[in-house]
């Protein structure tokens, strides 16, 4: 009796974890993984990085450099992998490493927006020795520069985007990299492959030429003025009987 009772215990676990096996869902390896592909973090990480927040629950990232993005306080504000993905950085965080450089390896923490081959980066991976650290952007001092105007034209190779995954710029053909407001996203021009003229003013970095843009089209006579800022509305003409008087106020 107590030899048939164990034999049916065995059959009965042995069918339970058959049916557990059965249901559980295919692992992440057995499924076409979207560009980037997040990677282990390594042993022996040290946890003891320069980061507020412990990262280390954000998946980590790597690739090899295909060009660093400038921004305009001269540094780079973004990368361009060899695959494809685009990196988003905070303001600081690539100066952390004097190392980075086409064709050089980064490694970060950060979230993926696959669809968009977009990786929102908030630490650097570093080596130290056997181990890892995260290290995190310091602030930058604010440069008060006054840049001249410039101009670029030619074909979008590509779109950059913000870390929400918007998009705030582009890479011409030659390279130039065009920086947006908002207000561009919604005209229609920023598009892959499309003819594009942009004027505002500009930055010659060691990263490339950087253009902020103010207008924007598809070439120089039909483009516009893009701007976040709300529109001044055109009070009353010198002279006239209500130049002096302000809407709201008391008599």
């Amino acid at each position: 009796m107590l030899t048939a009772s164990l034999t049916g215990l065995a059959t009965i676990m042995f069918l339970s974890a058959s049916g557990i096996a059965a249901s559980a869902p295919r692992s992440p390896a057995s499924r076409p993984s979207a560009s980037p592909t997040p990677v282990s973090a390594s042993p022996g990480r040290d946890t003891d990085g320069t980061c507020v927040f412990d990262l280390s629950s954000l998946p980590r990232f790597s690739g090899r450099i295909a060009r660093l993005l400038p921004g305009t306080q001269g540094d780079a504000t973004g990368a361009l992998l060899a695959d494809g993905t685009e990196v988003e950085m905070p303001p600081g965080l690539a100066a952390q490493d004097h190392d980075l450089r086409p064709g050089a390896a980064l490694a970060v923490r950060g979230l993926a927006a696959p669809s968009l081959h977009l990786v929102r980066a908030f630490a650097l991976i570093m080596s130290r020795g056997r181990s890892t650290q995260d290290v995190c952007a310091s602030p930058l001092p604010e440069l008060v520069t006054s840049a001249p105007p410039a101009s670029a034209e030619g074909r979008i190779v590509r779109l950059l985007h913000d870390g929400d995954g918007a998009v705030n710029g582009a890479v011409l053909g030659d390279g130039t990299v065009l920086r947006v407001p908002a207000a561009a996203s919604r005209t229609g021009f920023l598009q892959n492959g499309a003819p594009v003229y942009a004027d505002g003013y500009g930055y010659n970095t060691a990263y490339g030429k950087l253009v902020v843009v103010t207008r924007l089209g598809p070439n120089r006579l039909q483009a516009i003025h893009v701007s976040d800022q709300p529109l001044i509305p055109r009070g009353a003409p010198p002279g006239s009987a209500g130049y002096d008087r302000i809407e709201g106020g008391g008599e």
